[in-house]
């Protein structure tokens, strides 16, 4: 979801209102994510294995190859979409786009086995997004390169905590991530609680520069939240509570964008995309399709494929 309303976020920067154009770009961002969470799921079994095994007996059930040409197929879509979203010219994003989902998993750059590169990458599921939204505004204004800033460095922070639930795991796979880098899990957990900090002020600093409204400032106290977050994660080694403090930072994360959205940008398409972010993820959790809960973290057992 987060994705989605950077999308609104940047769609909106730009000047853009409430169209049949705003639909097709939530659509386009929302199967960017999609896509990239096919692949990282289809190459990262042996990660999983230990820290989300319901996550590789869903990969099993579908078909391990089947997973990956699911994924092509999309984004042979989002391609084609790209033409009556932006025409000729929306195609080298798009396909940045999705050069990007796939190599965040995939070789030969396998971005995400980076600590700091795949913090970077990650931060692409926001960033991109924005780009999309920002670039599909016939004449629209100038670029937000303030927001596009506090995106990256925001859900640099966002990728720090999620790294922390899979520190044993990742560490037992060879990878090498903004948590495992470090010697023990409670020292990757106070990393994080200072990016986490830096993430949710960096608005602050833009505001303080001239380059956001001074409204934006009112998002700020959600900052408490994510530390109390921060605080729940560093005391909750466990991977199933880990996982469980780690649903409600997404919450607590799409609730912040979501405030950060409409503070800069109150109008209708704001709005609209709020609305439909938040029908999506409660729809979701409705369906218990979330591969984190606590049944996919301590299922002991996984076929064989």
């Amino acid at each position: 979801m987060p994705g989605n309303l950077a999308f609104v976020l940047g769609w909106t920067a730009a000047g853009g209102t409430v169209s049949a154009g705003f639909f097709l770009g939530m659509f386009m961002s929302f199967g960017f994510g999609l896509v990239a969470n096919l692949y990282n799921a289809y190459t990262d079994l042996a990660e999983d294995s230990r820290n989300l095994p319901g996550r590789v007996w869903l990969v099993l059930r579908l078909g391990h190859r089947r997973t990956a040409w699911i994924g092509h197929a999309a984004s042979g879509v989002l391609l084609v979409l790209a033409l009556p979203y932006g025409g000729v010219s929306m195609l080298p994003l798009a396909l940045f786009l999705l050069v990007g989902a796939h190599q965040y998993s995939f070789r030969p750059l396998r971005l995400k086995d980076g600590p700091v590169v795949g913090l970077l990458a990650f931060s692409l599921a926001v960033f991109g997004p924005f780009l999309l939204g920002f670039a599909g505004v016939p004449d629209g204004r100038g670029p937000g390169w303030a927001l596009f800033a506090f995106l990256v460095v925001w859900f640099v922070a966002k990728g720090m905590m999620k790294n922390l639930p899979d520190f044993e795991g990742d560490r037992e796979a060879g990878l090498r991530t903004s948590a495992t880098v470090f010697a023990s899990r409670a020292r990757a957990a106070r990393a994080a609680t200072v990016m986490t900090l830096v993430g949710y002020l960096s608005p602050a600093v833009f505001v303080a520069a001239g380059l956001l409204p001074s409204r934006v400032l009112w998002a700020l106290p959600w900052t408490v939240a994510a530390l109390v977050q921060c605080r729940a994660m560093a005391r909750t080694p466990e991977r199933a509570g880990a996982n469980a403090v780690l649903k409600v930072d997404m919450l607590l994360s799409t609730a912040f964008l979501a405030s950060v959205l409409l503070l800069h940008s109150p109008g209708w398409a704001s709005v609209t995309g709020v609305v439909l972010g938040a029908v999506l993820l409660f729809g979701s959790d409705l369906l218990a399709l979330d591969s984190r809960r606590r049944s996919d973290v301590t299922a002991a057992a996984s076929p064989t494929p």
